[in-house]
């Protein structure tokens, strides 16, 4: 008789949460903690500073957790990556589910950038080398305050303060899209509402030439389980091919050997090429151009 398996892939998910957090754990202290961006409890901030402070490029990177969970401070290799490469990491909190439901968390985000635009060049950054990094839900929020000009034209921004966006493996890019191939009520519970307003809360939807979107570099995993999700991959192209369509410089990566959270919770990793050395690739490119 054929004992289950069950039992032991049950036990092997539970030890492979229990290694994600315990690296997520061995991030570095902040080198300035809860700084307000603005008036609401959610709306804080840490900086963690590199060595030598002199203009250095500034990335903010937003975390996800479903919108409706996760914390700035989950940022594993990222704050370590950035400051020995001389930059400024920012990692923002931002109003969650239900409270923060669209638009009240993108509005965060651009109100967090702004603060950033406008501040940074007290810790020693550049304000005129500022980048965006999202996972998950926070790609999706990136991604929409990148596209959509709205949430930084309210403060007398422009797109053009965001010299590049890192979307770290979303689905959401195009909400009604996601909507109807994806019947799960957790996504109802996020985005529930009429064509009008899912077509709002989409990256996708917002892209135009001549808005001055910044260049993008899309990651997509596997999804979350074992088993590849197509549909992943489908709305990584699909974004890509609406921003190149208007003439915006978009790759996507194909990072389906690892998993949702591995996809994160590696990022910083010296030994990791094809992601964390294709995004310093992508921003170091960026910065050269810029100089040229």
């Amino acid at each position: 008789m054929i004992k289950s398996t069950k039992p032991l892939l049950k036990f092997i998910f539970f030890v492979f949460i229990a290694l994600c957090q315990q690296r997520e754990s061995f991030a570095l202290s902040p080198s300035k903690r809860d700084l307000a961006y603005g008036d609401h409890v959610a709306q804080k901030l840490d900086v963690y500073l590199p060595s030598k402070k002199n203009s250095s490029p500034v990335m903010i990177y937003v975390h996800g957790g479903g919108w409706q969970k996760g914390d700035k401070r989950e940022v594993g290799e990222k704050s370590k990556f950035f400051t020995e490469l001389g930059w400024v990491f920012i990692s923002i909190n931002y109003r969650l589910l239900p409270e923060g439901r669209h638009p009240s968390n993108a509005e965060d985000v651009g109100n967090a950038v702004v603060w950033v635009h406008e501040n940074i060049g007290k810790y020693g950054g550049a304000a005129g080398q500022l980048f965006l990094m999202g996972h998950s839900a926070g790609s999706h929020l990136v991604s929409l305050v990148a596209t959509d000009e709205r949430y930084l034209k309210k403060y007398g921004k422009d797109l053009n303060i965001i010299k590049g966006v890192i979307a770290l493996d979303s689905s959401a890019y195009d909400v009604p899209a996601l909507m109807k191939q994806n019947k799960h009520k957790f996504y109802a519970s996020v985005f529930e509402g009429d064509l009008s307003f899912q077509k709002d809360a989409s990256p996708l939807h917002h892209v135009k030439m001549g808005k001055g979107i910044p260049p993008f570099l899309i990651y997509y995993s596997r999804g979350i389980g074992f088993r590849k999700t197509p549909a992943r991959r489908k709305a990584a192209i699909s974004f890509q091919s609406a921003l190149k369509t208007s003439r915006i410089s978009a790759k996507v990566v194909d990072a389906s050997d690892r998993n949702h959270k591995e996809i994160n919770v590696r990022f910083g990793e010296a030994e990791d090429e094809k992601v964390t050395q294709k995004a310093k690739v992508f921003l170091l490119k960026i910065l050269e151009n810029r100089a040229s």
